[in-house]
């Protein structure tokens, strides 16, 4: 496995964002990727006019949840200028996707999780966001004005460390520069501000003056924290595209904390084979109490081995204080 170094975690706490080369091998992301084409076309039959269902979903409308209630200017068609508009989101699809799970898998890769709890200092995380991005050159002006994430917080971020949550992007493309790599800001450039709405050339010129950008080899994990300014940028080379699995990171209890869920999709047979493949520890990172905990009864583990029969539920047995039952109706959850 390969593992980010102490550098990098130290980079991640002092300076706010990070760039990991190479976290995630490049052989694992191009087996996963091959999940990625049933839900969006090949970046060649999009830009072919092909891909049916797949590539019309670019085309109009768009989830604008993402949206600051506020804009440093018009995001409208036709607009010019850094602008958040509806269309830069379409391409977001949430966890978990169909295909072989490949794809599913890498939000628990041991690298990218790892790396989360040496820079978050606790073992106890969960994850909070997982979602695929994908943006296509000519689909929209993806150029995005200066910003930090207030979106996935009720409350301000504080900045002290504890405090922190770990905002990320796994690549799952090569991302050059023409293909929309995120331009950031070290905090000591920003000076510690913190800002609701998003910030415009006109108002911040230093913070785009001090802006760097963050190309990567697919495998690539960028991380930031959530009082880093950052933006998105546009797609400019013809034919370009960009491929992106967002994982973001909390500490267990902060509930103010918070943006995709997996409880509505929980029951679905892609979620349940997730599962069944996952260790206590990855689980965890989904909320699900860990062996020994409380919650968990006899009665429970029997019912946590009907909604997800191949799991393997020793662990948890092992865990309870009461007996393990003798037999049981032969699921894997069941230890006979």
């Amino acid at each position: 496995m390969a593992a980010a170094s102490d550098v990098h975690v130290r980079h991640w706490q002092d300076e706010g964002w990070v760039l990991i080369e190479d976290l995630v091998p490049a052989e694992e992301i191009d087996a996963a990727v091959e999940d990625l084409w049933l839900l969006y076309p090949r970046p060649a039959e999009f830009h072919a006019g092909e891909g049916g269902a797949r590539r019309a979903a670019f085309l109009g409308g768009a989830d604008d949840r993402n949206l600051f209630r506020s804009s440093t200017q018009d995001g409208s068609p036709g607009s010019t200028g850094p602008a958040f508009r509806p269309d830069q989101f379409l391409g977001r699809s949430l966890f978990p996707f169909p295909g072989s799970g490949r794809l599913n898998r890498l939000a628990v890769h041991p690298g990218v999780v790892d790396f989360a709890e040496r820079a978050l200092g606790s073992t106890d995380l969960r994850l909070y966001q997982m979602a695929l991005w994908a943006k296509y050159h000519g689909v929209a002006d993806y150029e995005q004005p200066m910003h930090q994430d207030h979106n996935h917080s009720v409350v301000p971020p504080r900045s002290e460390p504890g405090w922190w949550h770990l905002e990320g992007f796994l690549y799952l493309s090569d991302v050059e520069e023409g293909t929309g790599p995120t331009r950031l800001v070290r905090v000591g450039d920003s000076g510690g501000r913190l800002e609701v709405l998003p910030q415009s050339p006109g108002a911040a010129p230093e913070l785009y003056a001090a802006e760097v950008a963050a190309p990567g080899r697919r495998g690539s994990f960028l991380a930031y924290r959530p009082d880093v300014f950052h933006r998105g940028v546009d797609l400019t080379r013809p034919g370009g595209s960009r491929f992106l699995f967002g994982l973001s990171f909390k500490l267990g209890g902060q509930d103010w904390i918070g943006y995709d869920t997996v409880q509505p999709r929980s029951s679905v047979g892609r979620f349940v084979r997730f599962v069944e493949g996952c260790t206590p520890r990855e689980l965890a990172l989904f909320g699900v109490p860990l062996p020994g905990h409380p919650f968990w009864t006899p009665a429970g583990l029997q019912a946590m081995a009907d909604r997800y029969p191949a799991l393997d539920l020793t662990p948890w047995w092992d865990g309870l204080d009461n007996d393990r039952p003798a037999d049981g109706p032969g699921q894997m959850g069941v230890p006979r």
